[in-house]
């Protein structure tokens, strides 16, 4: 060893004989070399990974109490996902504005840690390997844990809340655990509730361990002007730092960017700095091209028209749905709508709910510039990704997450809008029997207004969102909006569609559009003989527009032969008016 490393030291710097071992100042210049080319060796060994999500937090034990089988220890799981090791000799660990130091240690190849405080080292052992931490604390409700490298480098961060556990394990004894490694940029809907028997798996592959890739495009969800030359837009999900910066294709029309910052470290919202500053009355059109998430996929286009926010008048702002009596372990919301041209900032603006007849409690929309655009709405609630995962849709959305919403009842209550100098802008006082007779479970249910320049308090101007529109429309166009239409109109498209061929034409959509909001419709599928092949929606509440999918399975779910088809539908409503519409459509069996 000594001698491989004469032979690689062997400069004119640092020649030495045989003789000079004998001389002590000589031999301990060796021994400093020989300590400097170890440094060396093991940087180059162990100062793998140091990109970001090289290192990934899998697993949280924010609340250990009531003891399920784990030790009652607070404590987070650390994965290694590369080949190589990774020396986390002065790393940091951030929780929210607290940080902590690592001391030096090794994170194996494909390896896990138990993060822990000292004081509870010793009662994780038998778990797998443990790097003690002088103190951890972490929020039952919620924080931001966030991986830094010695250089101060972001590695892996997420943000947690307590909502992301499901309502029957939310007190205590069970982990979040990760579930798929391979997609870290992953937020809510990569991680569960621990599924193990104990509340958690520290230290080993998680419970809920499953393929889980990201294969959605980010979409841009809002965009904020934050001062008088600067914009900030944010998307659905965590974007690519690089992309975001300098790949993506961004333009502001009559503006030049002049700087761009990904903001860390939720890495969702990109802050552009402009030439000049922004003029009132003006209208800016915002074009995105090519913007990459973190997993890769590509926003193709999207285009966005915004401006300084103006004064709202009355009537500008209105009430437009509301879902009070939210789905098991779901959350309530409020959407409001800018029926203006103006574009209005919901900066101190607050919401409150009514008890027993009277204003009770208000809470701050946000404290923050937001700006609702022309004749568009935005949905309010605690919990966006919750509303989402329960309400998908392949339409444009847009969402406020608040830190709080007054308690709206279940059966009866009501819902007040003020704007920011405590003027009332809008007023409804609901009850569940205004949904519409023929559902039978409101629950999840919510009521959508018909006509936004109607008032809020004429109770024939609200509905039950439609069924087949998934019983609610936050963030979009209500799916029982007043109709434009004379007539009741159905159309087939495609004419012919090849079933499960993995194509474009594999579904066939009946579109319809209606005279009037609440109708109930049965759409069934015959054969040429005048058999029943399938029931596709029966006696449900549609909108006043929209489409029901035939996939060209039947009712056991094979696929249909070749040939014609009928598609009846019935219509009716709650004042017993009643139609039927026929139309025909090809399958082609692939």
């Amino acid at each position: 060893m000594l001698l491989a490393i004469v032979r690689v030291t062997k400069a004119k710097s640092f020649r030495i004989t045989v003789n000079q071992f004998v001389n002590r100042n000589t031999v301990m210049l060796i021994c400093t070399r020989i300590f400097f080319l170890f440094n060396l060796l093991w940087a180059g060994i162990f100062c793998h990974g140091q990109g970001y999500n090289s290192v990934v937090i899998t697993e949280i034990m924010a609340d250990p109490t009531p003891v399920i089988g784990l030790p009652e220890v607070e404590y987070i799981e650390l994965f290694n996902p590369s080949g190589q090791p990774v020396s986390l000799k002065g790393w940091k660990l951030a929780i929210g504005t607290r940080s902590a130091t690592f001391p030096d240690s090794i994170l194996d190849a494909h390896g896990y840690a138990i993060i822990c405080s000292a004081g509870n080292a010793g009662q994780m052992k038998n778990y797998g390997k443990v790097i003690a931490m002088g103190s951890l604390s972490l929020a039952n409700d919620g924080a931001t844990l966030s991986l830094y490298s010695r250089s101060n480098q972001l590695i892996f961060s997420i943000s947690y809340a307590l909502n992301w556990w499901s309502s029957a394990k939310r007190d205590g004894g069970y982990a979040l655990e990760m579930t798929d490694a391979g997609n870290p940029c992953g937020q809510r809907d990569n991680w569960n509730v621990s599924a193990d028997q104990t509340g958690g798996t520290p230290g080993k592959r998680n419970s809920v361990f499953r393929n889980n890739p990201d294969i959605v495009q980010p979409k841009i969800q809002h965009w904020d002007i934050i001062s008088e030359n600067e914009l900030r837009i944010t998307a659905d999900e965590k974007l690519d730092s690089l992309n975001a910066v300098a790949g993506a294709l961004i333009t502001v029309s009559g503006r030049k960017i002049i700087k761009r910052k990904l903001e860390s470290p939720g890495f969702r919202s990109l802050i552009l700095t402009l030439d000049s500053p922004f003029l009132a009355n003006v209208s800016y059109i915002v074009s995105v091209k090519n913007l990459s998430d973190c997993a890769g996929n590509l926003l193709r286009e999207a285009e966005m028209t915004m401006g300084l926010p103006s004064k709202a008048d009355s009537g500008d702002v209105v009430i437009n749905e509301i879902l009070f009596n939210p789905p098991e372990d779901g959350v309530d919301f409020v959407e409001i709508y800018n029926n203006s041209k103006k574009f209005i900032s919901l900066k101190n603006w607050v919401l409150g709910n009514v008890k027993g007849g009277e204003p009770d409690v208000f809470k701050t929309i946000t404290d923050e510039e937001f700006i609702i655009s022309p004749f568009t709405c935005v949905a309010i609630t605690i919990d966006q990704d919750l509303v989402k995962q329960f309400y998908p849709t392949e339409n444009n959305r847009h969402f406020l997450e608040v830190p709080a919403l007054p308690a709206f009842s279940n059966t009866a209550g009501g819902v007040i809008l003020k704007d920011a100098s405590g003027r009332v802008f809008d007023h409804f006082d609901y009850t569940e029997k205004m949904h519409d007779p023929l559902v039978n479970d409101p629950k999840g249910v919510s009521l959508e207004k018909e006509d936004v320049s109607i008032s809020s308090q004429n109770a024939d101007n609200w509905h039950s969102a439609a069924y087949n529109q998934g019983n609610a429309t936050p963030g979009y166009a209500n799916s029982q909006i007043k109709s434009e239409t004379n007539e009741n109109f159905f159309e087939v498209e495609p004419e012919a569609f090849t079933p499960d061929s993995g194509g474009l034409d594999n579904f066939a959509a009946l579109k319809y559009k209606l005279t009037s909001p609440g109708q109930i419709a049965t759409v069934r599928i015959y054969d040429v003989n005048g058999r029943l092949i399938r029931n596709l929606i029966r006696n449900q509440l549609v909108g006043t527009a929209g489409e029901v999918r035939w996939d060209g399975r039947d009712e056991v779910g094979a696929v249909v032969r070749t040939g014609h088809y009928l598609i009846l539908t019935d219509l009716f409503d709650v004042n017993g008016n009643k139609r039927q519409f026929k139309n025909k459509v090809v399958a082609v069996k692939k």
